[in-house]
């Protein structure tokens, strides 16, 4: 897309000057986040930016003050794609978000699809989810996704220092599994296979429940790892809310 655009560019009049003269943020954070879903978050520099216009990283600076105001835009740009859907028959998200007006019966399903809609955005720009653990908030996106979250819980009736830990609590398990996820490595299937191999190797007498478990284990996806972990640290959450 972007290389298409830049190539109609250097063949209008004035090649270069040209180019230059289309250079601004929003032009700026549209490649990097392009290089962000094809390489990763980590593969966001200026000078490879600037490549894709055909300029130097100095030609950026006017721009972006340096590489990490550059990250904290793309990153925050990213926040703006996560819209946690809303259970059906609900208010939509931004309404959510705003008025706290939640319905108590169902802040587990606000919570679910809050992590969810996380977890499928992030999959798409490997290491962001890495940068969040890393950095914190990028900028006001992070800030409507945390009100949503906390919001949610704190329709389950949970007070506020409740809702404060169980809040750091799903955006932790959903953060650390995404960047877990996003440094796998080769495919699970591949290295399942070499540590259920591995298992023929121990004493089941020494290892009971290892022997057992192994296979399982070791098969697991991660749609099941996340999911499984998410419904446990929801359900502790709503038996918490319970209790109080």
């Amino acid at each position: 897309m972007y290389t298409t655009l830049l190539r109609i560019i250097f063949n209008m009049p004035g090649g270069y000057d040209s180019v230059v003269k289309t250079l601004n943020q929003e032009a700026i954070v549209l490649v990097a986040l392009d290089i962000a879903r094809q390489k990763g978050l980590p593969a966001v520099t200026m000078r490879a930016v600037a490549g894709h216009f055909g300029v130097t990283a100095m030609a950026l600076y006017r721009h972006v003050a340096d590489r990490e105001e550059l990250a904290r835009l793309v990153v925050d740009r990213i926040g703006s794609h996560i819209r946690p859907a809303a259970p059906q028959g609900d208010a939509r998200e931004d309404d959510v978000a705003g008025d706290h007006t939640t319905d108590h019966a169902d802040w587990d399903d606000r919570a679910r699809a809050w992590a969810r809609a996380q977890r499928t955005v992030l999959r798409q720009y490997p290491g962001t989810a890495a940068w969040l653990i890393e950095n914190g908030p990028a900028g006001p996106q992070a800030y409507r996704l945390l009100e949503n979250l906390a919001a949610a819980l704190a329709g389950s009736g949970l007070d506020d220092a409740r809702t404060a830990r169980g809040t750091a609590l799903i955006m932790s398990w959903t953060f650390s599994r995404v960047a877990v996820e996003d440094r796998a490595g080769p495919p699970r299937g591949e290295r399942a296979d070499t540590f259920v191999g591995g298992l023929t190797t121990i004493d089941p007498e020494r290892h009971p429940v290892t022997a057992r478990i192994g296979q399982e284990f070791f098969t697991l996806d991660d749609e099941e790892i996340f999911e499984t972990g998410l419904n446990w640290i929801l359900a502790g959450l709503g038996a918490d809310a319970a209790a109080t």
